[in-house]
């Protein structure tokens, strides 16, 4: 198991990102005790609060022996140079799959982690700089879980994609409130939410779907806080303004989607033929349309909620979900 995870060591970059970045924030000198839907929200952060270490059987694992997903599900099932591989080489690979896709949401929920400590100091009311901080929160204990999975369980934590990493270092280095916002609570969390309804249904690790029901939930009290802040507010903006917002959210799902090209580096590594094997995964796309409406479709739905699904938008997402 522990070759076919140190073969993929040629990523190789440096174990911290360091970044200097200026932030407008805002001290606030009014503590309204009025009851909103944000301080609703954050009475069930208090409430939903749970314990890595404590509420999670980390004895309940099957060991990389198995499968980590259901097999047939894999979308290199039914290539041929895969399917010719012994049973222990093919699951192998998928654990090796597997490391690559949960490290990737690992650092992802450490630059939402990020991000929402930045907006601690930006929000413009109390309550919503308390409910940030439950986010705060929330993102640490999502990065203790998958920090403590990929080193227990998988064995390994492989490094971000170079695209993570701009993104997350874009973010960070943005002065604009409303930039951090959208990219945290809109475009991170609907990657994320999609993410964790694929691991559902397609994981036999029982640690990892379980603990899953409680990031997702975490995850939908985030998303709610965001399209009850940002509804307003984008209202508020000119049509230009609203498409800016919008292209930025779509361009970036885009290119974190495509980001780790795990098909590309397996096949390197297998010697297999690369044009066979991007003419099987478009294949399997297209008998699989619901793999992209499923990936759009939290999307949606957080875009409409808060007035970012244009016109414009809905005709690329109808033309990317057709590719």
């Amino acid at each position: 198991m522990d070759d076919i995870l140190t073969g993929d060591l040629d990523n190789k970059s440096q174990s911290f990102l360091e970044f200097v970045t200026q932030l407008s924030s805002r001290i606030v000198w009014e503590y309204s005790d009025e009851k909103t839907q944000i301080s609703d929200l954050y009475e069930i952060a208090k409430e939903k609060f749970w314990n890595a270490s404590r509420d999670i059987d980390w004895s309940s694992n099957n060991p990389r022996l198995s499968w980590p997903t259901q097999p047939e599900s894999n979308p290199l099932f039914g290539f041929k140079p895969y399917d010719l591989l012994p049973s222990e080489e093919r699951i192998r690979i998928s654990w090796w799959q597997h490391g690559l896709e949960i490290s990737e949401v690992l650092h992802g929920e450490q630059g939402a982690l990020i991000i929402a400590s930045q907006l601690v100091s930006c929000m413009p009311t109390m309550e919503a700089k308390l409910f940030a901080s439950s986010q705060v929160s929330d993102e640490a204990r999502h990065v203790e879980f998958f920090s403590r999975y990929l080193t227990d369980i998988v064995g390994l934590i492989y490094p971000p994609s170079k695209e993570l990493e701009r993104f997350i270092r874009l973010m960070v280095d943005d002065p604009r409130w409303d930039m951090k916002f959208i990219a945290c609570q809109i475009l991170i969390e609907s990657l994320a939410m999609a993410k964790f309804q694929e691991i559902k249904s397609k994981s036999l690790n029982p640690i990892l779907t379980f603990a899953v029901d409680y990031i997702a939930k975490d995850e939908a009290r985030h998303v709610k806080f965001g399209t009850t802040l940002l509804e307003d507010y984008i209202n508020s903006l000119s049509d230009h303004e609203i498409q800016e917002r919008s292209d930025f959210v779509l361009d970036n799902i885009l290119r974190l989607a495509n980001a780790q090209n795990i098909y590309s580096r397996i096949a390197e590594e297998m010697s297999w033929d690369k044009t066979a094997l991007r003419y099987h995964l478009r294949k399997y796309r297209i008998s699989h349309p619901e793999i992209n409406r499923n990936k759009f479709r939290q999307l949606s739905i957080n875009l409409d909620s808060v007035g970012l699904l244009t016109d414009k938008t809905i005709e690329r997402m109808a033309s990317i979900q057709t590719i």
